[in-house]
């Protein structure tokens, strides 16, 4: 019996860890939010994906290394 809560709890552990990637139109709404959001900044770029990952933290989302890799995706899909 312990063996079968234990691997349950780690199978549920597991679930939780994982993030989903958000969808291309949530991701460019965040990115387009965050570019007006961001205007007027000094560190535009970095400002913007700061941004965009705290939108996609915050829905359970997974985020993005960097800028280029935001405007990739929504470029791609």
């Amino acid at each position: 019996m312990k063996h079968i809560t234990l691997v349950l709890l780690l199978a549920s552990t597991a679930v939780m860890a994982e993030e989903e990637q958000a969808s291309v139109d949530f991701v460019k709404d965040s990115y387009e939010y965050c570019v007006d959001y961001a205007e007027g900044e000094e560190n535009k770029d970095n400002a913007i994906l700061m941004c965009v990952n705290e939108e996609l933290e915050a829905s359970g989302y997974k985020k993005f290394k960097s800028l280029k890799d935001i405007k990739a995706f929504i470029k791609n899909q």
